[in-house]
């Protein structure tokens, strides 16, 4: 009887661990516990530019903090954008890893509705002006340098859900011209343009 209970137990014991591991294969998350490489989908609920991390909820409810750097891009209609312009109610997909303390981190989040193509609202609130001469265009990833009246060179980074007279404007943004815009300074040399003024 002994043998027969150690047989029933060496045999069905690993069978509740595979069970148990298929069913975490399944959890609501980037391709299964544990995994590296995989996409990440849902929406944005916060924005953390101080610890660098982003809070995603996943369709199934369930909520992820993942890392972010300096390196990680933001793609949205083949334009790169700065993390600090998702807002929450952005539908994203991330490529996450996770790190060496097996915590999820993002090298690459595209937006795949923003929150104004859902329907919602986007930043509210009181906004910061100021004006200058342009120096420099990036096209590509959606930034001008303006040069203010002190002499401080401060990037202005377009944001991804601009309205469309906000992006003609800068498409007609030459080296040289002087602009007065309105938007939020990030850091004393990094501002978020909301619209030309």
């Amino acid at each position: 009887m002994r043998n027969l209970l150690h047989f029933l137990g060496f045999f069905f014991i690993p069978l509740l661990v595979l069970a148990g591991c298929h069913e975490l294969g399944h959890m609501d998350g980037p391709g299964g516990y544990g995994s590296s490489g995989s996409d990440l989908l849902g929406e944005v609920r916060y924005v953390d530019t101080r610890d660098r991390q982003i809070e995603i909820r996943t369709e199934g409810g369930r909520s992820w903090n993942v890392r972010y750097d300096g390196r990680t891009r933001v793609s949205y209609r083949q334009r790169d954008y700065e993390v600090s312009n998702l807002e929450p109610g952005d539908y994203v997909a991330m490529r996450t890893t996770e790190d060496r303390d097996g915590r999820l981190y993002a090298d690459l989040i595209t937006v795949r509705e923003s929150v104004q193509d859902r329907g919602g609202y986007g930043r509210r609130g009181r906004f910061d002006q100021f004006e200058g001469t342009v120096e420099y265009i990036d096209e590509r990833r959606g930034r001008f340098e303006v040069r203010d009246r002190r002499n401080r060179l401060v990037v202005v980074t377009l944001p991804y859900n601009a309205p469309r007279s906000v992006s003609d404007r800068f498409n007609r943004l030459r080296r040289g011209d002087y602009v007065r815009v309105e938007g939020r300074f990030v850091t004393e040399e990094r501002f978020e343009l909301e619209s030309f003024v």
